[in-house]
């Protein structure tokens, strides 16, 4: 039996990065003896092993990185496959054989190659499964939920947890000591490592060489406010409450500590911390935050720091947790961590010895249905560590915002003030409220950072009046006038996609990211959003993030210069924290509200009150509060410019989601009476009425293909003029200012011709500055 002459591929595979012993056996060097006598030669062709053949390199994407085990991809074509005896063998020319010394040399890189375990192919059966990456079908089953994951699938493999291969080699378990070149130990190799010397650091506490090379490597030379109070407290094992503004670095503040006690551990096994976050996003950049800084461990032990968040295939976090050495310090959401402990008893009794608790963004528990699934979370954990002679856990909670007047509904204009506890701080009663909820060992430090005031005093805010049918007209407006990278928070999901679409229409680089896409699809648009940024910022072009309040919490994006609340958020926590994604790490940006006259006289009055921290009323007040926060410069030349172009754009939008939804509840209705065996017809569909109005109404707001075209026409034509101020169309060496020279020379404005070029950073200083002088 012989296939084809055709091109073979085959995958290297091996067990996680750092192990320098591979498990396969038989395929280090040329082995002939296996071949039955006479046919090692045949038609001028040898018969030989795979890895007796001179196999290519294939280049992969880095991004593909060493998803499931694999690690390459090597090709050869012009041999032929042969089974002899039921072993695979290959019939190949001496061009296409390794000489003595090549597989010399090969047998000796493979001795030394980190992780590299090519498959051996036993029989056809293994030969046609050799292109699969070893998925189960249970896991190949991951829903995909948005039209653009369906696009691009194979780009989601990336996203996925990585994990390292099985360590049972053809149904053989490895080696003891194949297994311990994966376990976590102290001794990590240092000899090519300088220690850092970091003095205002170590000058808080003895730190360890690793954590030394962290900060060095990524640039935190000095402690912020919050690390220099929280860490020596911390290193004590003693319980933290602690407040610090958005950005101020508070992630290394208790992740420093969790690192320590890490490096100092003797046991490979148990878990050293649990640190719990609200949304998946921030469980994503605080395990990457905490690997980066354990550099040197994650080297010698790729898994010890995981993260377990929902929209991820849980079967492969469950196999990642079964190997020894992994999940040392777990970054998790409560809904998925839950699960898993709910299925695995093994995890549970393990995560109930962690030795510290940390409780990230964690006024979430003040607000109703958020605390359900940690309540039980920390049920489980008590009982499951009943009977251990180790005493309580650490638990040390985080947040920028301790205060219980910032929950309320910013709709609700009327104030309710708590007379019984006028001599009480803010931080104490918060402090009372979750020791109802949560069990300290002993009553927390409270680190109060933020006293002063609840918004970081590098954000400078402004304001946009409106009508309420123009924030997409004044977002343009902004991005427009204003390039650079800018993130725009919508309170509806709705309301995200339609911004998007518009902006998308109008030529601007926007992304998108809220609770309805899948994990996988949020993942890859911060990314895609960060790469636009770095090419946008050379070209001076703005870059759009556009997000429900999924992103609003804890959420680290670098270089994110203004933030607009397109909608004025439901609380003043939520206003705080969206305002918080820029001026991080003592930088300075801008917060920019776009509000109707509406909005103005009831949420924003609220929303001042809280944030200066009076509960005085009346007129006079309220008209200081409202002078804190200055209106926008506009210029209406400009806006008229650019309101045919947003209404063309906003039309085409409505057009493509309302032709989007069309499309997916037909192709819903399809699927639904494929399961059901029946067939969809014209009849069928009018026979719901519900559905069949729905239709006809979304059908209404449609436009014909000649309709569609024109408009599309004449937006490219708008698009293509140049915007220029004071409505100047003739003369551009005219006037007082020679607007042409300013043109060749590339002074002023990219975009708009007789616009000087100033970040609005930079005018509202210069605002303030003049009003202060008068």
């Amino acid at each position: 039996m012989a296939a084809n002459r055709a091109l073979l591929k085959r995958f290297k595979k091996g067990t996680a990065k750092g192990s320098s012993k591979s498990t396969s056996k038989g395929n280090t060097g040329r082995n002939t003896k296996a071949i039955p006598k006479g046919n090692q030669k045949e038609h001028g062709t040898k018969l030989v092993r795979d890895s007796d053949l001179k196999w290519k390199s294939v280049d992969i994407p880095d991004t593909l990185d060493d998803f499931g085990g694999f690690y390459g991809l090597e090709e050869i074509d012009g041999v032929d496959v042969k089974v002899v005896n039921g072993k695979v063998l290959f019939a190949a020319k001496d061009e296409k054989v390794k000489t003595g010394e090549e597989s010399e040399s090969g047998s000796q890189d493979n001795k030394n190659a980190k992780a590299d375990e090519l498959i051996e192919f036993k029989n056809m059966d293994d030969l046609k499964e050799a292109s699969f990456s070893g998925e189960s079908e249970e896991e190949e089953a991951v829903e995909k939920d948005s039209e653009e994951e369906r696009e691009e699938e194979h780009a989601d493999e990336k996203e996925e947890p990585k994990e390292p291969e099985d360590p049972k080699v053809d149904g053989t378990a490895a080696s003891v000591d194949e297994l311990q070149e994966n376990v976590f130990s102290a001794d990590v190799v240092l000899d090519d490592v300088t220690i850092a010397e970091l003095p205002e650091w170590t000058s808080l506490c003895p730190l360890s060489v690793i954590t030394l090379h962290g900060l060095a490597k990524n640039g935190f030379i000095h402690p912020t406010e919050i690390q220099k109070r929280a860490i020596p407290v911390a290193m004590q094992e003693q319980d933290i409450m602690g407040k610090a503004a958005t950005g101020s670095g508070k992630t290394l503040a208790y992740g420093i500590p969790i690192l320590e006690s890490l490096v100092k551990s003797k046991s490979s096994v148990d878990p050293i911390g649990l640190i719990f976050t609200p949304t998946r996003e921030l469980a994503q950049q605080v395990t990457k935050h905490l690997q980066n800084m354990a550099e040197l461990v994650v080297k010698k032990t790729p898994y010890c720091i995981v993260s377990l968040t929902g929209g991820l295939s849980i079967q492969k976090q469950q196999r990642l947790l079964n190997y020894e050495g992994s999940g040392r310090i777990v970054v998790a959401t409560p809904g998925r961590f839950l699960e898993l402990i709910e299925k695995n008893d093994s995890f549970l009794k393990r995560c109930a010895n962690i030795k510290t608790l940390v409780l990230d963004e964690a006024d979430r528990l003040l607000q109703d249905g958020h605390f359900d699934e940690f309540e039980k979370i920390l049920k489980h954990l008590t009982i499951a560590r009943k009977g251990s002679k180790k005493e309580a856990w650490q638990t040390m909670i985080f947040s920028a915002t301790f205060s219980m007047d910032l929950f309320g509904k910013l709709s609700n204009v009327t104030w309710k003030k708590d007379s019984k506890n006028d001599n009480t701080s803010e931080m104490e009663l918060v402090l009372r409220h979750l020791m109802q909820k949560i069990n300290f060992k002993s009553k927390p430090t409270i680190i109060d950072t933020n006293s002063d005031g609840m918004m970081n005093k590098q954000i400078k805010e402004s304001l946009i009046e409106c009508g309420p049918l123009e924030r997409d007209l004044y977002s343009y407006y902004f991005v427009t006038m204003y390039p650079g990278s800018t993130l725009i928070f919508c309170n509806a999901i709705e309301s995200v996609k339609k911004l998007n679409a518009t902006l998308n229409n109008l030529q601007v680089s926007t992304f998108q990211i809220h609770s309805s896409m899948t994990q996988k699809a949020r993942l890859r648009n911060l990314e895609r959003y960060q790469e636009q940024l770095k090419k946008n910022k050379v070209l001076g072009k703005s870059t759009v993030l556009i997000a429900s309040d999924v992103a609003a919490r804890g959420l680290d994006i670098s270089d994110i210069q203004h933030v607009i609340h397109y909608h004025l958020p439901r609380t003043a926590d939520v206003y705080i924290h969206r305002s918080g994604r820029t001026a991080r790490a003592e930088k300075e940006g801008v917060s920019v509200m776009i509000c109707s006259p509406e909005e103005a006289q009831g949420p924003l009055r609220k929303l001042r009150k809280l944030l200066a921290g009076k509960k005085e009323s009346g007129f006079v007040k309220y008209k200081k509060w409202q002078k804190a926060v200055p209106l926008l410069p506009i210029e209406p030349d400009i806006v008229k410019q650019l309101r045919d172009r947003c209404r063309l754009a906003s039309e085409l939008a409505d057009h493509d989601l309302i032709s989007t939804s069309l499309r997916k509840e037909g192709d819903w209705l399809k699927k639904a009476a494929d399961d059901l065996g029946m067939d969809v017809d014209s009849d069928n569909e009018g026979k719901d009425i519900i559905l069949a109005k729905n239709k006809l109404k979304k059908l209404g707001k449609t436009m014909s293909k000649d309709n569609l075209k024109n408009i599309r026409g004449e937006l490219k034509r708008l698009l293509h003029t140049p915007l220029r101020k004071d409505m100047r169309k003739k003369y551009l060496t005219g006037g007082l200012v020679n607007l042409a020279d300013d043109m060749v020379k590339k002074r002023g404005h990219d975009t708009i011709i007789g616009q000087d070029k100033q970040g609005l950073l930079d005018l509202l200083k210069n605002k303030k500055r003049k009003k202060g002088k008068n």
